[in-house]
């Protein structure tokens, strides 16, 4: 057998790391046994982890637990690695044995509350976590978490946001915690709580960028753009090229309509990181509000040259040209999004709109079809495809959708003055003149628009009577 250096009494650990890599992977090629200390073959397992190469990490903690069979380290190595390996049976069987030799061992109930977590057995996982807590002196933190990520499994998001400020309170640089207790303090209806929670540790530590950026990011779930847009001012104030205070603040002043602005800071995040295709879909997005149609094209057609598969950005350069009336190429660029995602409403909304332009009529038809069986909460795709009918002359076939479209979207005040315009083409004149009256009720205010739709209803004496008394009760 050889001896291994010591690894702590280096300065250069990477380097002898490295070399405890290549001696034991010697080893493995000669078939033969050579001797490492217990530090050394713990940090090969954990580069082999941190590698991913979980079944050569499980081998050296084998080799290791004959080396050293008297070390726990070890046991609790293949335990671990045994539950990343989803060989959740042997992992537990493990633990017991550990637990046998030491019961106060914090590790061996972290594990086993991952196991189960990992079960979905959430009782048990809370089980093992609050039983760690109890024996844990330090790092309570990472347990904290643990609990607050079972809970939010669970769906339980007050209790979740419970254990998150438990844990960041703990330790108020854990970004895990910061970064998970959004989802919970959405679903659990309280990022108020969120900002007073954040607010208290900022009074703490106002020097963590980190925390302002959170806090940036509750703001902004909240919509309370303006206060999101000062936090990632103070997060940039101390760590100005902390890219994703750039995009989030970007993303913040899009939700004002400072589409400008927008577009201006995310370049300016481009000083601290590399583009993605979703920045430039994102600025893209922006040009278009501002009707920059070719700016949004060039953004556009960036983002799906590092990512292809946007279905997105193709649709974007299709509506570009479609608002610009170059209808065939507009067909050209949706046809690429809907041959990825050949089921958004949204994309055959708009392919339908094309071939409606070019008198396709039956396309037409097809693509609107496409939009109500795909996505029936679309209501733009019920509105068109009533409209074409009305232009082909299927007035009954109009009145037939909109009975459809109601029962989707039964508050939607439009759809109501539509049927109204549709059943008095096909005929029903009585029966129009009632579904006014529930329309009158809704809101008499858009009445206005049946006349656009169908404007000889602006000369019939009964619904200008119809309006006229709604008015004078309002």
């Amino acid at each position: 057998m050889e001896e291994d250096e010591d690894l702590d009494n280096s300065e250069d650990q990477s380097d002898l790391l490295s070399n405890s890599i290549k001696r034991y992977e010697e080893m493995m090629r000669r078939k033969e046994r050579y001797f490492f200390d217990v530090d050394a073959l713990l940090k090969i397992i954990d580069h082999f982890i941190d590698t991913l190469q979980l079944e050569k990490a499980l081998d050296v903690a084998h080799y290791a637990h004959s080396l050293h069979p008297q070390s726990i380290s070890f046991t609790l190595k293949e335990a671990h690695l045994f539950a990343m390996l989803f060989r959740e049976e042997e992992a537990l069987a493990l633990l017991e044995t550990v637990e046998h030799v030491n019961p106060f061992d914090v590790e061996v109930h972290i594990i086993r509350g991952n196991i189960y977590n990992s079960l979905e057995q959430f009782p048990r996982a809370i089980a093992s976590f609050k039983k760690a807590l109890e024996l844990a002196d330090e790092q309570k933190d990472d347990i904290y978490l643990s609990l607050a990520i079972t809970y939010q499994n669970m769906a339980d998001y007050n209790k979740a946001v419970d254990f998150y400020f438990k844990c960041l309170t703990e330790n108020p640089e854990n970004e895990v915690a910061m970064e998970e207790i959004l989802v919970s303090l959405e679903f659990s209806r309280r990022l108020g709580d969120g900002v007073s929670f954040f607010k208290k540790l900022i009074d703490d530590h106002p020097y963590s960028f980190m925390l302002w950026y959170y806090l940036g990011d509750i703001f902004g779930k909240q919509a309370d753009y303006e206060q999101s847009l000062k936090a990632y001012d103070y997060c940039l104030l101390i760590k100005e090229d902390f890219a994703p205070a750039h995009l989030d603040m970007a993303q913040s002043l899009s939700m004002m309509e400072r589409f400008q602005d927008a577009i201006d800071r995310y370049k300016m995040a481009f000083e601290y990181c590399k583009p993605d295709a979703f920045t430039y879909y994102n600025i893209g997005e922006c040009h278009e509000q501002l009707q920059h149609f070719e700016d949004a094209r060039i953004y556009y057609k960036k983002a799906v040259k590092l990512f292809p598969e946007m279905a997105q950005a193709w649709y974007g350069i299709g509506v570009t040209l479609e608002e610009e009336e170059r209808w065939y190429e507009a067909m050209h660029y949706i046809k690429k999004a809907l041959d990825i995602d050949n089921q958004h409403g949204d994309y055959w909304l708009a392919m339908g709109d094309c071939e409606y332009r070019l008198n396709n009529f039956t396309e037409a038809e097809e693509c609107y079809r496409k939009v109500i069986d795909f996505d029936p909460e679309n209501v733009d795709g019920w509105m068109a495809y009533a409209d074409l009918l009305i232009e082909l002359n299927k007035a009954m076939d109009a009145v037939e959708l909109m009975n459809t479209a109601l029962l989707y979207h039964p508050d939607n005040v439009e759809l109501y003055y539509r049927h109204v315009c549709y059943l008095y083409s096909a005929g029903y004149q009585q029966e129009s003149y009632q579904q006014l009256q529930i329309a009158l009720d809704k809101d008499p205010s858009i009445s206005g628009i049946m006349f656009d739709i169908l404007p000889g209803l602006e000369t019939d004496p009964r619904v200008q009577m119809m309006i006229g008394q709604k008015r004078k009760k309002e």
